[in-house]
């Protein structure tokens, strides 16, 4: 399969989501980690589920914490800063396209995804492409 042997987490509060995702990268072959609740939790799960392909993260986040917050927080830290991190949001893309470009993110990923393409998608992004999808 597209993902076999990848490493990819998850930030994302919503169960649906986060288990959607999980099934279609398993089935492509990856191997799937979360977290749930952004900043404080992020760094010490993802630490532990290391070493990471790739990073998925949620923009709106409960708590008050924006996937943004949390993109800083994971590129403070040197053993991250090479790791592509995409967003995966239901906010307006014309907003966030534009925003997450300028904040470094590798990609934007409209919710509800594509099932059929995001397995390539998540494929090309692990392979250093960027990807800029809406539907």
């Amino acid at each position: 399969m597209k993902l076999e042997g990848k490493r990819i987490f998850y930030v994302e509060d919503d169960v649906k989501n986060r288990s959607l995702v999980q099934i279609i990268l398993e089935q492509a072959g990856a191997t799937v980690g979360f977290e749930r609740w952004g900043k404080d939790q992020t760094l010490p799960r993802l630490r532990a589920f290391a070493p990471v392909d790739l990073i998925l993260l949620d923009l709106m986040l409960p708590k008050g914490v924006t996937g943004y917050d949390v993109f800083d927080a994971i590129r403070a830290e040197p053993e991250f800063a090479h790791v592509p991190i995409v967003a995966i949001s239901a906010s307006d893309p014309s907003i966030e396209i534009p925003r997450t470009r300028a904040h470094g993110f590798a990609g934007f990923i409209s919710k509800p995804i594509d099932l059929q393409s995001f397995p390539t998608q998540i494929s090309t992004l692990i392979n250093g492409q960027q990807v800029w999808e809406t539907y």
